[in-house]
């Protein structure tokens, strides 16, 4: 593995991009454009949606707890959804910011205080991990719910499908049928886990980043705070003023970042939120009123699926939060009048810290999730009592 930063941060490109063409939207590139893959899953998600109106239609017959049942996986396809609109619609937003980060990159990896590399290295490291960590909780879970119900039909002689919805004109009740209906299944299973872990590849690729902007910003208030202990002549107190005016720069372009990412992400991060909380309710109904056995594991990819976001908006918090605090750590005793002027103008902007505002009211964070995850278990006590009933 290469030691630069820059070479780190392309490899990790190269495997989201790898992984973005497999579903045919590759939106980092700016002549981003609808292929047979892209056409394929969307062709799936319509399919899904055709199918699941059609089952519900032909087995309820007064029995509307099978409605909430084939209901359940609905959230996922809302924000498959949610997630190609967002792609689609900024793809010249997102092929920009990632050149920025290219060129944030290639440029302080040059700078001759080790610190900066060793800044961009660890960022590279926390935003492999997190990808790595993501992809495994969506494998698991797809895999598992495949696994977990062709293995129960096999060994139990009885069917036992992967997703509610049956194929139009084919009847489940044969093997044939059955067999057909659980490929189908399969198909779905596997394109919609990997078409949300790439719609979510794009919100911790950038997001993440939150950690190089504040890292950098650490290392440029230290490097002014060293230039402000000697300022004993006319060209050290300019060469202070200028990093004074760096910093200033730098925080400018910190929050015109995080604007950008909320303008993009703010409607996904409320679906995506709501929808999971959703289907963690109708989840746990399926699994108390049904035997759904891939239930279990889908019920494990919604909690995580739910809180990624919430992470991701904490992570963003503390780091816009530790751009203030730099700004206190700057040595003001140390500057002139006009220097100490110029800081007082920038911590009176770094008290309003960036975030990523959740259905456009409350910042998103861990706290959020938690309030959501009460309400969640409220619901499911009133269900528990009503189905007791």
């Amino acid at each position: 593995m290469s030691t630069r930063a820059s070479d780190n941060f392309n490899e990790i490109m190269r495997f989201v991009r790898f992984i973005t063409n497999c579903v045919g939207f590759d939106v980092y590139d700016p002549n981003f454009h609808f292929s047979a893959v892209t056409i394929t899953v969307v062709t799936l998600i319509s399919m899904y949606f055709i199918f699941t109106i059609l089952t519900i239609a032909k087995e309820f017959h007064g029995n509307w707890m099978f409605m909430i049942q084939a209901s359940a996986m609905s959230g996922s396809v809302v924000q498959a959804c949610a997630k190609i609109y967002m792609g689609v619609s900024s793809v010249e937003t997102v092929s920009k910011l990632y050149v920025q980060l290219n060129q944030n990159y290639t440029h302080f990896e040059k700078e001759e205080d080790a610190r900066y590399s060793m800044a961009l290295l660890r960022s590279c490291h926390k935003l492999r991990r997190f990808l790595v960590l993501v992809g495994i909780s969506y494998m698991v879970g797809a895999l598992g719910m495949i696994i977990v119900a062709v293995l129960a039909s096999i060994l139990t002689g009885k069917l036992y499908l992967i997703m509610h919805f049956h194929l139009p004109g084919i009847d489940v009740n044969t093997e044939w049928g059955a067999w057909a209906t659980q490929a189908l299944h399969c198909v779905c299973i596997i394109l919609g886990g990997l078409g949300l872990y790439t719609g979510d590849m794009i919100i911790i690729v950038y997001l993440m980043q939150s950690f190089v902007y504040a890292d950098i910003l650490q290392l440029k208030v230290d490097h002014l705070n060293a230039l402000s202990e000697n300022q004993d002549s006319t060209e050290k107190q300019l060469e202070a003023s200028a990093q004074l005016i760096n910093i200033a720069k730098w925080h400018q372009t910190y929050t015109r970042f995080i604007d950008q990412c909320n303008d993009m992400f703010s409607v996904l991060v409320s679906v995506q939120v709501t929808t999971s909380a959703v289907c963690i309710v109708i989840t746990i109904f399926s699994l108390l009123t049904s035997d759904w056995i891939g239930g279990y594991c889908y019920f494990c990819v919604l909690v995580p699926n739910m809180y990624l976001y919430c992470i991701l908006g904490t992570i963003l918090e503390n780091c816009s939060e530790k751009f203030m605090y730099e700004m206190y750590n700057i040595s003001f005793y140390n500057l002139n009048p006009s220097q100490q002027r110029f800081v007082l103008f920038m911590l009176a902007k770094s008290q309003q810290p960036g975030a990523i505002l959740l259905l456009g009211v409350m910042p998103l964070s861990v706290s959020s999730a938690l309030q959501v995850t009460k309400s969640i278990y409220s619901i499911t006590m009133m269900m528990a009592r009503f189905l007791q009933k």
